[in-house]
């Protein structure tokens, strides 16, 4: 059904706004709609008027006047169609009320007018209502800063004018406009909104922030780090934006299908009205059959409810941290055979812990931790940084001669004793002997001589064995793990996360050769990952899930994207998606079963006009309700410990 919308205001009305915000097309179209609702429910009582006994003229000019107030929206609407050479849902009613009148029919001409339109508005009124929640999106953003001037005022300014490294002013529940990092004051923030996350962070000096979270009650000082085209709300907003474009197969087909309906339709109602009419020699009765083809074949449960289904899906994801490109990723995300994780960064934080020390020639376990804090101390390398962590603190001022060889390790004086701490090749290249110890990852020395080795790991992440335990309750049989990580790093990871497969020591390249193997194996594969070395991998899965915003290259190859920077929605989301599209097939089967049933009691005379108008508005209004019951019960499903 034709549903009037208003684009220009959608996407940024360039008319004039009034202090209320609303814009005088959009209260001219507000107007248009009370006056079209005022008639329908004119045309409905003159229709019911037309019912009761009374002179057959008289009731033939109320039920021509219901046709009138009630048809003159669907004519105007048919009309500029056939004239943009195009053919839709109006064309076939308009076609049907003419026809029914012609044949004497006046109050069966009102009542498919009457129906279709009240069906209309309570369509409008479900479509709405399921776009409310990815609409909002464009909400989260600020359009204003209170950026800080040099003698300490602020000065309200537009956002896009706001320079990376500018300080600004966020006032208690204002939104931050822009990406930054705080400088001063303590709050909290709403990041509900960008991450979907439930509980408000708290935030203090040099904690970073991003646009569209919500202020507390402190004021905070920021140092943006982003303009606003770049900031986090904005990226947001845009894919959200991007998504509708993308569509899936199946609405696709839908769409090509529909530009070639109506015209099918016409000519076989002319074929049912015609032929018959020709051998039986009763034009009324087949023509009359032919009406209800028409009004019966109306393609808007189709045509409406398998893209608003996709788009409560969408906007049910988009609620809750999830940014989905295109309802074709919906589809490929629902089909997939196959989960592809990355290591690094995915299925763990990235955070180095301490698995296991190995003293030997007589040392302790602490001894050996302190060696190495020591060698470590003055390093910024990641794992550096976790040995030094774990260790008793060290004093400084026993420290002396410190170097660190990039890529293999450090060396430091302690009141005159030599500690070397890294990789085995550092240790042979001081000539140290560490063949009494296991293959690991780190060595300690002292002195010339190896004193103990550490199994260094990265922190896996805490819902990382959850969700590949709801993945494979939720139908996935097939989970992979692809890594440039050793061997022993990779096992360890894997079995930690109840993954039987996996591969290591991969390049990019390899991962990507992989990746298109287990596609064609399965049939459909995701593949999730973090960093710009899983950019290519990502764009050529059937869908790429990409965790959080902070890699452009990543974020932009990838299909979908966890805003909150974790995998625990990535199974509520497998869940929602597959929800949405089961709805979107139930919607196309129901659709096309009554249908086909209502035409061929039509033709055989078995169905009456109300039947066929049922099949047309009855059938849309149960695909839309079924439509927005697409994301009913999703904030318990993406609630932590309850999937």
């Amino acid at each position: 059904m034709n549903k009037p919308e208003h684009e220009n205001h959608v996407k940024g009305c360039a008319c004039h706004e009034d202090s209320s915000g609303k814009c005088g097309c959009c209260e001219e179209e507000e107007e248009e709609s009370k006056l079209s609702k005022i008639l329908l429910a004119a045309a409905a009582a003159l229709a019911l008027v037309s019912l009761i006994p009374m002179n057959s003229i008289v009731k033939i000019v109320f039920a021509v006047a219901a046709v009138l107030l009630s048809a003159y929206p669907i004519a105007v609407s048919a009309v500029k169609t056939v004239i943009r050479r195009s053919f839709n849902e109006t064309v076939l009613m308009l076609i049907a009320i003419v026809a029914a009148c012609c044949l004497g029919e006046f109050t069966e001409a009102a009542a498919v007018a009457i129906l279709y339109r009240l069906g209309e508005i309570i369509e409008d009124k479900a479509v709405d209502r399921s776009r409310r929640s990815i609409d909002a999106v464009a909400d989260i953003q600020q359009d204003f800063a209170n950026i800080i001037k040099p003698d300490g005022s602020l000065e309200k300014i537009d956002a896009a004018e706001v320079p990376v490294g500018a300080e600004i002013m966020v006032l208690p529940y204002e939104r931050f406009p822009l990406d930054g990092v705080v400088m001063a004051g303590n709050s909290t923030a709403d990041a509900s909104a960008t991450t979907g996350e439930s509980m408000p962070l708290s935030i203090g000096e040099g904690v970073e922030v991003k646009s569209g979270m919500v202020n507390g009650k402190g004021s905070v000082t920021v140092r943006t780090t982003a303009v606003l085209k770049d900031s986090t709300a904005s990226r947001i907003i845009e894919m959200v934006e991007e998504a509708a474009e993308k569509k899936g197969k199946t609405q696709r087909f839908i769409t090509r299908v529909a530009k070639i309906y109506t015209i099918v339709v016409v000519a076989l109602a002319a074929l049912i009205a015609v032929i018959p009419s020709l051998i039986t020699h009763d034009p009324s009765t087949w023509i009359y059959r032919a009406l209800i083809f028409l009004v019966a074949s109306c393609p808007c449960a189709l045509v409406i409810s398998v893209p608003l289904g996709f788009y409560t899906g969408l906007g049910a994801a988009a609620k809750n941290g999830i940014i989905v490109k295109g309802s074709v990723f919906v589809e490929a995300f629902a089909k997939a055979k196959a989960f592809v994780f990355d290591k690094t960064g995915t299925l763990t934080t990235g955070k180095f812990v301490i698995k296991r020390i190995t003293p030997c020639d007589g040392f302790t376990q602490e001894e050996v931790l302190i060696a190495a804090a020591a060698a470590e101390h003055f390093s910024s390398h990641p794992i550096a940084k976790s040995i030094v962590d774990t260790a008793p603190e060290i004093n400084e001022s026993a420290l002396s001669d410190f170097m660190e060889i990039a890529g293999k390790g450090t060396s430091v004086c302690i009141n005159g004793i030599r500690a070397v701490c890294g990789r085995k090749d550092l240790l042979a290249q001081f000539g140290i002997d560490v063949s009494a110890l296991p293959e690991d990852d780190v060595y300690v020395a002292l002195n010339g001589r190896a004193v103990g080795s550490m199994s260094v790991r990265s922190e896996i992440r805490p819902e990382a064995v959850s969700t590949i335990s709801q993945l494979r309750a939720q139908g996935i049989k097939r989970i992979v793990m692809l890594t440039g990580d050793n061997e022993t790093a990779a096992h360890e990871t894997a079995e930690e996360c109840g993954i039987e497969e996996y591969r290591s020591g991969l390049l990019p390249g390899e991962k990507l050769d992989l990746l298109e193997i287990i596609k064609a194996e399965t049939g459909g594969a995701v593949y999730v990952g973090d960093g710009i070395n899983d950019a290519p991998v990502l764009a050529a899965a059937d869908a790429g899930v990409a965790m959080g915003l902070g890699s452009r290259a990543a974020s932009e190859a990838a299909d979908v994207i966890l805003t909150n920077d974790g995998i625990d929605r990535l199974a509520p989301a497998h869940k929602l998606f597959k929800r949405t599209f089961a709805v979107v097939l139930f919607n196309i089967v129901f659709s096309i079963a009554v249908k086909l049933l209502v035409l061929i009691l039509g033709i055989a005379g078995a169905a009456p006009m109300w039947m066929a108008v049922f099949a047309d508005v009855g059938v849309c209004l149960i695909c839309v309700v079924m439509s927005s019951l697409i994301g009913a019960g999703k904030d318990r499903f993406f609630r932590k410990g309850e999937h």
